[in-house]
């Protein structure tokens, strides 16, 4: 494991933002990751998911043979997959995969290696043939619309609550408050961003700011583009390897105004979560957790919102200021 190290000038500090929705070519690569990668390693809340996959065997051959291979888990995979126009949504995005140059899908399609059996579709996509290409536009939009549209929501939702978070706190500290707080997944060493990656590396951004766009299926490691010519993003954890902020860390006497776990509960909702998140986090049963939303919620101190069979909580502007306010000193 290596480190690449991204640095930043004044300029860069001043555009440097956190993109507000998911990317769905991300989550499209990144959930083909989880679905390759060993299952044990994985975190739980992923199981419902996978089990939720449509299973019929058209379906899982496509990912097998055509997206799998483009996309190969724990190593390179190509960076025109993963274009900024991802941003604008998932039909943007690709209609821009779709059109990308012939020349440059081949260099990039040449530094991946494929899994065992798939090197003839590899090659023969790098070849730029309209009809392989539409094969892989196909594909891409299957997969979007049975395996991620469905949970869309859900994903959105993750994003958003993160992106409240982060941007709540560049208001508050500045953008080296923001960059700092997201360590353990980043490490903030002014003016070097260090984000672990597969070989060492350094990317000077040299005026261009950098893009953070919080992922629901990156859970591992954050990651940026291969090109330090593109523009430059990282992709990182939404609530899960990034930690909550200091500034926002509850202390006794938030445990003495409402209780220890209620406290510890509005801790566990700052970076959003579920009724079974908050349960798994407080070691105390799905509808008692219930019931501590419920009171937080009469008080003002979150929001809920239904997603799919889920219910997602968020702090609200009150719990937020709350919980600053009854941090511990020191």
């Amino acid at each position: 494991m290596g480190t690449v190290r991204i640095h930043f000038t004044a300029a860069d500090l001043a555009r440097t933002h956190i993109a507000p929705e998911p990317d769905p070519l991300w989550e499209l690569m990144l959930s083909l990751h989880l679905l390759q990668g060993e299952k044990p390693r994985q975190p739980q809340y992923f199981a419902q998911w996978r089990a939720s996959l449509p299973s019929d065997e058209g379906f899982r051959q496509m990912i097998r043979t055509t997206l799998a291979p483009a996309a190969p888990a724990g190593a390179y995979f190509p960076d025109f997959m993963t274009p900024i126009e991802g941003l604008a949504g998932f039909s943007v995005g690709l209609e821009t995969v779709l059109s990308t140059p012939r020349q440059r899908m081949r260099r990039e399609l040449d530094l991946v290696t494929p899994p065992r059996g798939s090197a003839a579709w590899i090659a023969a996509l790098a070849n730029g043939r309209p009809a392989d290409i539409a094969t892989l536009g196909t594909a891409m939009q299957t997969y979007y619309d049975r395996a991620l549209a469905p949970y869309w929501p859900t994903i959105r939702a993750r994003v958003r609550a993160e992106y409240l978070l982060r941007t709540r706190l560049h208001s508050d500290e500045g953008i080296s408050g923001l960059l700092g707080s997201l360590r353990p997944a980043l490490r903030w060493e002014p003016p070097v961003l260090e984000v672990n990656g597969p070989t060492s590396r350094d990317i000077h951004l040299n005026g261009r700011g950098l893009t953070l766009i919080p992922s629901y299926f990156n859970w591992h490691n954050p990651m940026t583009m291969y090109d330090p010519e593109l523009p430059p993003v990282v992709i990182y954890p939404s609530g899960r390897l990034g930690c909550v902020p200091q500034s926002v860390a509850p202390g006794k006497g938030l445990a003495d105004l409402i209780g220890s776990t209620r406290a510890a509960g509005l801790e566990a909702i700052a970076n959003g979560c579920t009724t079974s998140e908050l349960a798994a986090a407080l070691s105390i049963s799905r509808s008692t957790a219930s019931e501590h939303a419920t009171v937080l919620r009469g008080a003002g101190l979150i929001t809920t919102e239904r997603q799919g069979l889920s219910v997602w909580h968020s702090l609200t502007a009150l719990g937020t200021a709350l919980l600053r306010g009854c941090r511990s000193p020191g």
